[in-house]
């Protein structure tokens, strides 16, 4: 087990400091996933390749995580049964979240700036948007990809 902690520790921590941007949740976060690894590992389980393993273990603490997180930051009751293949965009929606509560209207059209908002803050479906904005899904999804590409090339200016 030393070996495992010697060889992934700084891996681990540096894409935790990478996900979390904070020095002391890195290391909480590293910790948590050290402490799953072993606790996993005393099962005696047959392991074929322990760095999916731990990647695994990662990867479902870090989207976890970003749950709580986004509780606490909106107050709004996500579904419980969430599947892992969604962290993505679980983590998308805290990045915009934070991002839209300090953007003015960075360049986006009235459309995209409702669409983006609607999905955003008040965690309304492709549907539900195009109802509200009277159009099609498809053209919805256009508004939200033109609207995250406006956002990232102004931050990343």
């Amino acid at each position: 087990m030393d070996k495992i902690y010697d060889e992934y520790y700084y891996k681990i921590y540096n894409w935790s400091l990478k996900k979390t941007n904070n020095k002391e949740d890195a290391e909480d976060l590293t910790n948590t996933i050290f402490l799953a690894i072993f606790e996993y590992l005393n099962k005696n389980m047959n392991v074929e390749k322990i760095e999916n393993l731990i990647w695994k273990i990662a990867s479902n603490l870090w989207c976890t995580k970003a749950k709580k997180y986004i509780k606490e930051k909106s107050n709004v009751l996500l579904d419980e049964n969430l599947n892992l293949e969604y962290s993505e965009k679980i983590i998308d929606k805290v990045i915009y979240k934070e991002i839209i509560e300090s953007i003015d209207k960075s360049g986006l059209t009235e459309k995209e700036n409702k669409a983006f908002r609607l999905y955003y803050l008040n965690d309304l479906s492709v549907k539900e948007i195009s109802i509200i904005l009277k159009t099609t899904e498809s053209n919805i999804k256009y508004f939200l990809y033109n609207a995250r590409n406006k956002i990232k090339e102004k931050y990343y200016e």
